[in-house]
């Protein structure tokens, strides 16, 4: 068939080849009429040699996608889920080049019932990298209005710990997590950076360690003595610096061989994520996560200049967002700037309401 419709499509699209090539798509025509003046074009086009770009259907374009780009991300498993998404959310076989803000719509408000507004955010942005990347390699891609598609996220619930706070939940880590925490605490690295963290990428002689952060980009920090006793105190028991003793015996899956009790491996990034909650839950802290001992330990530091510099942030703006100044730090600089001029509180005259005066 030349010209057809598609059950789950209100347009009629066209399928033919000409000199061994297929052309394909959608004619964006609802009428069969206006369909067939459209597919007359493009046979037009494709005997006159004009270009005609091929389309490509959506499934087709997050596999490729991820098999150049997705998959040597270090999100890749986040990736991949969020790729299956979009395509059954969107159609299998629906052509990128019809993909109408319409369809990005009905998405959104499937998705959005049963997640965040900035998952569903996060997602409409994968899909719109994949649009970019078919169009780079000449398929036919439509022309979106994204920020048309963008949800209104709720602003970040973000804290800092106390200190009475950390004292509790030490007492109730357990102890492989604890050199792991403090380090977090200590050094303000994220938690992929510090659980990635190699004994090749750690100086104790000059006392700084590198980590890798978004992007693939290497940034160093100084060790403090106490960070660098943390480092040292680790068994040398795989390339990566932070291990945990394997309580008991597991099988082999995908993404790693077996597990042996009584021998040591290095930590994934969230398998421990349960006996932390864990802690948090016994020691009565609540709003904290993972992420939040960035915020916790930039904070700490005093200077945004120097949680900048240790964040090894781009730009000291988001460095602001993880800079929260304690209530007290205020104060005392409130006090400092006082001026001398006023006086002291206990010279200080009250005045009588003007109504009580006597005659």
């Amino acid at each position: 068939m030349s010209l057809y419709r598609p059950a789950k499509s209100n347009f009629w699209h066209y399928d033919f080849r000409f000199k061994g090539a297929r052309y394909h798509g959608s004619t964006g025509c609802a009428a069969k009429r206006d369909a067939e003046r459209y597919q007359s074009e493009i046979r037009r086009k494709a005997a006159l040699g004009d270009d005609t770009k091929p389309n490509i259907a959506i499934v087709a374009a997050c596999d490729q996608w991820y098999e150049t780009k997705g998959q040597f991300l270090r999100s890749w498993y986040t990736v991949k889920y969020q790729l299956v998404n979009l395509a059954q959310g969107l159609g299998p076989q629906m052509p990128v080049g019809d993909l109408t803000l319409a369809a990005v719509d009905r998405y959104i408000a499937r998705r959005r019932a049963s997640v965040s507004n900035a998952s569903v955010n996060r997602e409409t942005a994968l899909l719109r990298r994949v649009v970019n990347w078919c169009e780079a390699r000449g398929f036919d891609t439509p022309r979106l209005v994204w920020k048309e598609a963008k949800l209104k996220e709720a602003a970040p619930k973000t804290r800092v710990l106390s200190h009475e706070e950390e004292v509790r939940l030490f007492q109730h880590l357990p102890d492989s997590l604890k050199p792991l925490v403090e380090f977090a605490l200590l050094s303000g690295q994220r938690r992929s950076e510090i659980v990635t963290l190699r004994w090749s990428d750690v100086d104790l002689v000059n006392n700084r360690a590198t980590v890798w952060a978004k992007g693939q980009k290497p940034h160093t920090f100084p060790l403090t003595p106490r960070l660098a006793a943390l480092i040292a105190n680790q068994p040398k028991a795989s390339p990566q610096v932070f291990t945990y003793e394997c309580e008991r015996d597991a099988p082999p899956r995908k993404d790693r061989p077996k597990r042996v009790k009584g021998l040591r491996y290095p930590f994934s990034r969230q398998g421990w994520e349960r006996k932390w909650k864990k802690a948090l839950k016994d020691a009565g802290i609540e709003g904290y996560n993972f992420h939040s001992n960035r915020h916790t330990s930039l904070s700490r530091t005093g200077k945004i200049e120097a949680a900048y510099v240790l964040a090894g942030h781009s730009d000291i703006r988001t460095t602001k967002r993880y800079f929260h100044t304690h209530e007290e730090t205020v104060r005392e600089a409130m006090i400092a700037g006082e001026s001398r001029t006023i006086p002291e509180p206990a010279t200080v005259v009250a005045l009588k309401p003007a109504g009580n005066s006597q005659k």
